[in-house]
């Protein structure tokens, strides 16, 4: 399960995204050497970091942060267009509009990195899936973005399609290019498939589930329980809330979030 968290779910997460504000700084500031980057009360900050950012946390079973993707819209600004924009060729489409996205603080921690034995290195293609889920329900069509050119040989080997968007220039630390995805159910398919998952891997917890499970773990424990093929029958209340739940990751029309807040209003009747 990837946390997907926008600014109407942002307050159930505070001691969780101040983590991984922690956890930039750490991986930009002091291990990648990026100084000028904005460093406030321990934690990388910069001006992207607003009521439209979108973050994308993975977290183990203790909630211990393990992976982590900032996601912003491009209609109003956008840093690679912006500020980097000698990175993007004569010709290129336009790197700024309502179906495009920005995609950037891409990072997994370290202890996340030492974890050893099957399913190491999945957890940066369920970031990327549950990326692509969203963008396909809110119509964007492209992420944007930059890319240190030292990663570029494992990005080529991965399923995800990345363009560069004009020549790799050299910066102070290294050689960097522009970048773009084109988001498709088939790209998102491939993905999936690589880490041989069928289910959603994005999800939104907001007050009801908080108030059904206790808390973001219970939250999680019981979406991923959701998300997985059970080969016993559990409980019979962990079964509903289960099948609930499921219902809940694949309902478009809004109709499961009217029977949560109908049993929301039930229980505080």
């Amino acid at each position: 399960m990837i946390h997907i968290i926008t600014s109407e779910n942002r307050h159930l997460y505070g001691p969780q995204l101040w983590a991984m504000h922690e956890e930039r700084r750490r991986q930009c500031v002091e291990k990648n050497g990026w100084v000028d980057l904005v460093v406030l009360d321990g934690g990388e900050i910069d001006d992207y970091d607003d009521h439209r950012a979108i973050y994308l946390l993975g977290f183990n079973d203790q909630m211990e942060l393990e992976v982590g993707l900032r996601l912003r819209p491009t209609d109003d600004r956008c840093m690679l267009a912006d500020k980097f924009a000698h990175l993007i060729a004569p010709g290129e489409t336009p790197k700024k509009g309502p179906d495009v996205w920005e995609a950037t603080r891409l990072f997994t921690t370290e202890a996340y990195r030492k974890r050893k034995g099957p399913g190491r290195g999945e957890r940066v293609f369920e970031c990327w899936a549950a990326a692509f889920e969203l963008a396909l329900r809110r119509g964007v069509t492209r992420f944007v973005g930059m890319i240190d050119m030292q990663l570029y040989p494992g990005i080529l080997n991965s399923p995800i399609d990345t363009r560069l968007v004009g020549i790799p220039r050299p910066y102070e630390y290294g050689v960097v290019a522009g970048s773009e995805i084109a988001v498709s159910h088939d790209l998102l398919d491939r993905v999936l498939e690589a880490i041989c998952r069928e289910s959603p891997i994005g999800y939104e917890v907001d007050q009801l589930d908080l108030m059904a499970f206790g808390d973001l773990a219970a939250v999680q424990r019981q979406v991923t329980r959701a998300m997985t093929p059970q080969l016993t029958a559990g409980q019979e209340r962990d079964e509903t809330l289960a099948a609930e739940t499921l219902f809940r990751l694949h309902d478009n029309t809004g109709q499961a979030r009217r029977i949560w807040d109908g049993r929301a209003r039930m229980l505080n009747a």
